[in-house]
């Protein structure tokens, strides 16, 4: 679907537009293979790299062909329990914006709705308002990574992990890996949006790429430090789990020994030879009374070498 948006005004929102015109917005999402041809043709576009917006494993970066700009970036896109990134394609030529999405999503609602107050006729500046806008949304799922993990921990201090909560760690895991795989050429592609080579920029508008970028690097050590806590968490309770196992052996093995005592001494008993106390009208009495003073005693020295 494409939908032509403008406003020259600094304030207020862009309108839907019938026809193309200098300083528009073009915004295409989900689009099909003949919509990709017409708009290559209307707008002089290679359409090699337009293929490359539909590419769901394209990796951020920016070239230039001519005189025209082709931004790849990645946003972060939740779909239904899953957290994945989709690619976007920034286009900007001498007279318009136009952005291509693989998929319809939301991330650009607030700019089509009139939330977000957008001057089309800015280019850069609009462009670099996306990019902010692609930030934010990792920093939205990063939060609610954050507050996963911290139920896990949660866990952990009790040893319920349960093997439903590891397998929640391991999809955990692959996003946050997802997320830095997307935002390290992102750090790269706005170092050298920075520069004068691609984009004529403002003060202002350099001003915001350089906060994006540093805030892109905040991101990538947040996202590293919640990788750092998830492996933290694992090996925790692996060390938890080896020392629960390990009192198991110890206590299942003390337990054998104590039952031997009372084996042994009535293996002896039991021996068709003469024994002690085998005329004796008490004597099972006096072995009922061995064992359990062995059996004692063999708790008592367990207890104090800590063998318990």
């Amino acid at each position: 679907m494409t939908t032509t948006f403008y406003n020259a005004a600094h304030e207020g929102a862009a309108e839907l537009t019938a026809a193309s015109q200098a300083g528009d917005w073009i915004s295409v999402s989900g689009p099909t293979e003949a919509e990709l041809d017409d708009l290559a043709l209307a707008y002089s576009l290679d359409r090699d790299l337009l293929a490359d917006a539909v590419d769901i494993y394209e990796a951020p970066r920016i070239e230039k062909d001519g005189s025209v700009v082709y931004i790849y970036t990645r946003y972060c896109y939740p779909q239904g329990k899953e957290i994945a990134t989709e690619p976007l394609l920034l286009i900007a030529t001498a007279d318009h914006l136009i952005t291509v999405m693989r998929a319809e999503t939301d991330l650009l609602d607030g700019f089509t709705s009139g939330k977000i107050a957008v001057n089309t006729t800015r280019r850069a500046h609009l462009l670099v308002q996306i990019m902010e806008a692609v930030n934010g949304s990792y920093k939205i799922q990063i939060n609610k990574v954050s507050k996963q993990i911290l139920r896990i921990r949660a866990q952990l201090r009790q040893s319920q992990i349960s093997n439903q909560a590891f397998v929640g760690i391991i999809e955990i895991e692959e996003d946050l890996n997802e997320f830095i795989a997307a935002l390290q050429p992102q750090g790269i592609l706005l170092a050298a949006l920075s520069s004068t080579k691609y984009l004529k920029l403002s003060e202002e508008d350099r001003e915001m790429i350089e906060d994006l970028r540093l805030g892109t690097n905040e991101l990538i050590e947040l996202t590293k430090s919640r990788l750092r806590t998830l492996t933290n968490i694992r090996q925790a309770y692996d060390a938890i789990a080896t020392n629960n196992l390990n009192n198991t052996f110890k206590r299942l093995t003390s337990i054998a020994i104590f039952l031997t005592i009372p084996t042994i001494i009535g293996g002896l008993f039991g021996m068709n030879v003469p024994i002690p106390f085998q005329h004796h009208a008490h004597a099972f009495s006096y072995v009922m009374v061995l064992i359990a003073a062995l059996v004692l005693a063999a708790i008592w020295l367990f207890k104090r070498r800590r063998w318990l």
